[in-house]
């Protein structure tokens, strides 16, 4: 640095007391700085010392026993109503079970229509409507019966009594005039599980009167964390008020209208109700004035083995399966 020699001298010149004051001003700037790359220094060497400290998070290594146990497979779907029923939609539904082969399957009923001379029990309105027999409307369900259980040979089959088979048991009391050893003989021998050979496929058949557990309501099944039941409520909002009237995953059937709805309750979690559509024609003849906004599908439960489960709706769109895109990736 260039300066004045000061030694042995006395200082009283202007420039000399200039530069002195310079030097000492830069001096403590110096000194300033200093400091500050001793604090940075000290906060880094601290925020090493807490890295090196941290508690590190174990990593993730995927279970080897997770796969053990295969997850299962459900499918449920209703109101087909026999002679009624889309083939279009009811052979779209078959070829997805035949490539997913559930474990189990849910019939959410009113597989039968239930008409011909049943008609009493439901006010068909048109002749144009009175061009099936019962007989006829049988075989249909039996022939869609046969094509399941070649689709999917070893899943369990659970049948739930929907409204349309119920109606040849009210025809049934009304014809014994309610006399119950009579009435029982009848329905044995006109009604669902004699003609549509339940025993013989070895489906288990639930009746609109059966409790199947202490606590449900007639008619329910309960198949792990789920519910099943023909009709909780209809129109549009019936998922909603299903899941409002049962608290747990429920899937009913009945609307045929595609609906899903969620609650979360504080002690219970997270809990769905799901209503998966139908398979008949999606504008009968006695709903020619009023569009019925009705919707074909079905849908499929992924249960893992805690029994946990995710939920898909599978809609079809002019007799395609709109479920092909998932079942492609299998």
């Amino acid at each position: 640095m260039d300066g004045i020699d000061i030694r042995d001298n006395a200082v009283s010149g202007d420039e000399a007391i200039k530069k002195v004051i310079d030097a000492q001003s830069r001096l403590k700037k110096l000194k300033q700085e200093n400091a500050a790359l001793r604090r940075d220094r000290d906060d880094l060497l601290s925020e090493h010392e807490d890295l090196r400290n941290a508690r590190r998070v174990v990593p993730f290594t995927p279970g080897s026993g997770a796969r053990r146990r295969r997850d299962r497979i459900r499918v449920a779907f209703g109101d087909m109503h026999g002679m009624r029923m889309d083939r279009k939609a009811v052979e779209a539904l078959l070829n997805d079970i035949g490539r997913l082969k559930p474990d189990e399957i849910v019939l959410g009923g009113d597989m039968l229509e239930g008409g011909g001379f049943f008609a009493t029990h439901h006010v068909l309105g048109y002749v144009a409507n009175c061009d099936y027999t019962y007989q006829e409307d049988v075989e249909a369900t039996n022939w869609f019966l046969d094509e399941l259980q070649k689709a999917a040979p070893n899943a369990q089959v659970y049948y739930l009594e929907g409204n349309h088979e119920d109606r040849i048991e009210r025809w049934v009391v009304d014809e014994t005039m309610g006399r119950q050893r009579d009435a029982e003989f009848l329905l044995n021998l006109v009604g669902p599980r004699t003609l549509l050979r339940i025993g013989d496929r070895n489906i288990t058949y639930i009746r609109r009167s059966d409790k199947t557990e202490e606590g449900l309501p007639y008619g329910w099944l309960k198949l792990g964390k789920m519910f099943f039941a023909h009709e909780i409520s209809g129109g549009k909002n019936a998922a909603a008020r299903a899941l409002a009237m049962t608290a747990g995953n429920v899937t009913c059937f009945h609307t045929h209208q595609e609906s899903s709805a969620t609650l979360e309750l504080t002690a219970v979690g997270i809990v769905k109700a799901f209503c998966p559509g139908c398979l008949c024609e999606k504008q009968p003849l006695w709903r020619h004035s009023n569009p019925t906004n009705w919707n074909h599908g079905y849908c499929i439960d992924v249960i893992a083995p805690s029994g946990n489960f995710q939920h898909i709706q599978v809609p079809f769109h002019n007799g395609e399966s709109l479920g092909c895109a998932l079942l492609d990736r299998r």
